[in-house]
């Protein structure tokens, strides 16, 4: 559909806006006054490429700080759970212990909103575009992406090679903490000749480690995020950009509010507070679930983009707890290498997190997620999540990349 030339301006386009968007409102958070701004540019955008009756800011309160503020409280019950095992009271200690792992587990394994409640609520936008096809819809496709960027990750500004283990290690000291609880009332229990204030042989020990070396590792993640936002060029302010290019190649000039689709309904979407939980696509999937369910709907998001190497199409979602359609993951590889564009197939690993396509897969859509950064184990060089992420981090090559795989399936789908 698109030769390089055309492409490539495009490219330079939505590289142009992300660059001026961060020039104007700098770090986006949730539920800030820089985030709603960028959120009212982005929809005037749409609005003037896709006609205003198209267009909606569609607002929803959420709490974003328990997302990344929940770790504070895993701490504290680590340290209660610490002193009642010195007190020689393993039982309590145990239920304490276990359920900070449990609770920790479904609010960050499986985003469950268990926290919120202890956090201020806030008001976020999403931007909605909508474009009809020529004729009666049969289907509809979702283009989506996020424009709030995160919280710096404080220990990526120094070396990232080890960042697996910066996240991993305080989360094993927790386990070993709730296990030996477990242990030392069951040996209450029991182990004979064991008395009420019984304890295993290993105890002394066991306290030691879990008091010294235990307690550094759990209290990094006290300071694991600044309170600072980090500019979100290229997570995930481009991929926003990109959409209002897509906007302008497919609306039909002659007919407002249309695209030049024959029968495919093209929704385009701009999720807030992606950064804070997946909150956006949440509120999204709650205001539109009829709707999703009308027509057959397809999603391609957009995250991540840097390096056109890290071209990638992820096959699961959400700490890999969910899993998104193969087949268009492998259309879209099979588009971008026709193009001559590497690419492959990935899944998002436990600790990685999660993309807004998981709540819409949730939620029955056929989704995928396209990213463009490298997702190793060991790892090094991420601007992600730091103050580095700005527009000179991405190539201009992988914008156009993106651009020509999305505009090439949303064809496909025809």
């Amino acid at each position: 559909m698109l030769n390089s030339a055309q492409l490539s301006h495009h490219a330079r386009q939505a590289l142009e806006t992300t660059r001026s968007l961060i020039e104007r409102f700098g770090g986006r958070l949730a539920g800030s006054e820089a985030c709603r701004q960028a959120a009212l540019c982005l929809q005037d955008e749409f609005s003037r490429i896709c006609g205003p009756a198209q267009v909606r800011l569609e607002a929803f309160t959420t709490r974003p700080g328990a997302f990344t503020g929940f770790y504070r409280i895993d701490i504290l019950l680590y340290c209660v759970g610490l002193v009642l095992l010195w007190l020689g009271q393993p039982l309590p200690a145990a239920l304490l212990l276990v359920w900070m792992v449990f609770a920790a587990g479904l609010q960050f394994g499986y985003y469950v909103e268990l926290y919120d409640r202890f956090y201020p609520r806030k008001t976020c936008y999403n931007v909605v575009a909508a474009l009809e096809p020529q004729q009666p819809a049969r289907r509809q496709v979702i283009l989506s992406a996020h424009h709030d960027s995160a919280q710096e990750l404080r220990f990526l500004k120094s070396s990232q090679k080890l960042y697996a283990l910066k996240i991993v290690v305080p989360d094993f000291f927790r386990i070993m903490a709730g296990v030996f609880a477990i242990y030392w009332a069951a040996y209450r229990v029991f182990v004979s000749g064991a008395g009420p204030a019984a304890a295993p042989p290993v105890t002394p020990w066991m306290l030691g480690l879990l008091s010294t070396v235990g307690l550094y590792f759990v209290f990094t993640k006290f300071s694991l995020f600044s309170r600072e936002a980090v500019p979100g060029a290229g997570d995930n302010l481009i991929a926003s950009a990109m959409l209002l290019e897509l906007a302008r190649l497919f609306a039909d000039p002659a007919n407002p509010g249309h695209s030049t689709l024959r029968d495919t309904r093209l929704v385009l979407v701009s999720f807030d507070a992606e950064e804070a939980g997946l909150r956006g696509a949440r509120a999204f999937v709650r205001a539109h679930r009829a709707e999703l369910a009308a027509l057959p709907t397809l999603n391609l998001n957009i995250d991540s983009i840097y390096k056109v190497e890290d071209l990638q199409f992820l096959t699961s979602d959400l700490n890999s707890h969910v899993r998104l359609d193969r087949a268009l993951a492998e259309d879209c590889v099979q588009i971008a290498c026709a193009g001559g564009y590497p690419a492959r197939l990935a899944v998002m690993r436990f600790g990685g997190g999660g993309t807004d396509a998981a709540e819409l897969a949730r939620a029955g859509v056929r989704a995928i997620t396209m990213i463009a950064m490298h997702a190793g184990i060991v790892r090094d060089g991420l601007v992600y999540h730091t103050m580095q992420d700005t527009v000179d981090s991405i190539e201009p090559r992988a914008v156009e990349a993106c651009l020509h795989v999305a505009a090439s399936w949303l064809l496909k789908t025809q």
